[in-house]
């Protein structure tokens, strides 16, 4: 064989090593693009928005299953204001709800007992009111936003409709979060201007994050923002002045045992998270190690 024939036959075999290694790189790139975009939208939640006519549960939302995960977002113009919403649980159902604030100004500069808080009514007719424990950051990567989770309640449902509301102490933006089932596009009676599309969605969504009416000059400056201590958060929330509901005391006898704790849950979900990425580094192994194989036998195969 003549240098110039095995020149030629060598850089065919290159070529040909290139093509299937791009092919390959290819289908990887795009399956992890649509594994990433299917973890995340794994994890969000149907979104609703809250509003102003909708101050009790009566008047806002009723959710036809309370473990579908819904996202319910709301702003309070001034002290005093409430908005509500119902859902519905069956017997033995995992209870999830959350209370978040944006990580923006001026929620996160809001004091303890400036934060809105939850008064709940049980099927049973119990009445519960749960007041901000936590300040937890959460950055949600999918729509680039970032929240304070400041209530989060788990424990196990009573069958029948719950009524949930939500009272402000301080001009605020909110967000509710409810359910474990991620599900898409659930009926809601009374759902007041439901997005139709992901587009209107995510432009609401943007408007109700990036616009406030609260603050025009609002600089979203995470970094100046100071979390509260222990004693802050530990300390028994005040009874505020001219509330609309009669508000129970957080230190009330009269207030029901909280609904029991269950860490097992959310140990579920970080879980799922950790096993996706492992499904996620295995598969990726299983694809480049046949890559790394055929390679090796093109160019055991190549003349010298």
């Amino acid at each position: 064989m003549t240098p110039l024939l095995r020149f030629v036959n060598v850089m065919n075999m290159l070529f040909s090593i290139a093509r299937r290694v791009l092919s390959l790189t290819s289908l990887v790139v795009s399956f992890i693009f649509f594994v990433t975009l299917w973890t995340s939208v794994s994890h969000a939640h149907d979104p609703l928005f809250l509003l102003p006519d909708q101050e009790t549960p009566s008047q806002g939302p009723l959710l036809p299953d309370g473990t579908i995960s819904f996202a319910l977002y709301g702003e309070f113009l001034t002290e005093g204001e409430t908005r509500g919403f119902q859902a519905n649980f069956a017997d033995g159902d995992v209870f999830q709800l959350e209370l978040l604030i944006p990580a923006l100004d001026p929620e996160q500069s809001l004091q303890q007992n400036q934060l809105p808080f939850f008064q709940l009514i049980t099927p049973d007719g119990s009445e519960q009111t749960l007041y901000p424990s936590i300040r937890t950051r959460f950055d949600e990567p999918f729509t680039n936003t970032s929240y304070f989770t400041l209530i989060q309640e788990q424990g196990t449902a009573q069958g029948g409709v719950y009524d949930v509301m939500i009272v402000s102490r301080a001009p605020a933006r909110f967000t509710t979060a409810i359910g474990i089932k991620e599900q898409f596009g659930t009926p809601v009676q009374r759902a007041g201007e439901r997005p139709s599309s992901f587009a209107e969605t995510s432009d609401r969504l943007g408007e109700w994050y990036d616009n406030s009416n609260l603050n025009p000059l609002r600089e979203s400056d995470s970094e100046n923002y100071v979390a509260p201590n222990a004693e802050t958060l530990a300390a028994p929330e005040p009874e505020t002045a001219n509330k609309k509901p009669e508000i129970l005391p957080e230190n009330s006898e009269a207030r029901p045992t909280p609904l029991s704790q269950d860490v097992g849950d959310v140990e579920k979900s970080d879980e799922s998270s950790a096993n996706q990425t492992l499904w996620l580094l295995v598969i990726i192994a299983v694809v480049a190690i046949p890559v790394a194989l055929a390679v090796r036998r093109i160019l055991r195969s190549t003349p010298k």
